[in-house]
């Protein structure tokens, strides 16, 4: 049984108490959704030496959630990501090569309301 006390019933047709359940879970999860958002495509130049990228946000404190993906080559690898109230940090395990704008990472940083 859900938090909103909503279970499985196959095709059998809701009851309106029931349909009263779903439509107070979705008002809920429409509480939800993220107030701030903040992504795009980050460049940065590697130097074959640095493993830390930054990438500045101004949500006022720490987000909710960061995802981080390559879009280029000289992005493959392993990686780590954390956020602070200013900023988003991917850590590299291995430097990228050095290059010019070579290290491409998409981004998505999320704060949800509260």
């Amino acid at each position: 049984m859900s938090h909103w006390g909503l279970t499985y019933k196959g095709t059998e047709p809701l009851s309106p108490e029931e349909w009263n359940r779903v439509i107070d879970a979705l008002e809920e999860l429409d509480t939800r959704i993220a107030v701030k958002r903040q992504g795009g495509l980050a460049t940065f130049s590697g130097d074959g030496m640095s493993v830390d990228f930054e990438i500045t946000h101004d949500f006022g404190g720490v987000p909710d959630l960061a995802l981080v993906g390559e879009a280029s080559e000289d992005a493959i690898g392993e990686k780590w990501w954390e956020v602070s109230e200013t900023s988003l940090i991917i850590h590299f395990i291995s430097p990228p090569p050095a290059g010019i704008d070579n290290v491409k990472l998409w981004y998505l940083i999320l704060k949800f309301a509260r």
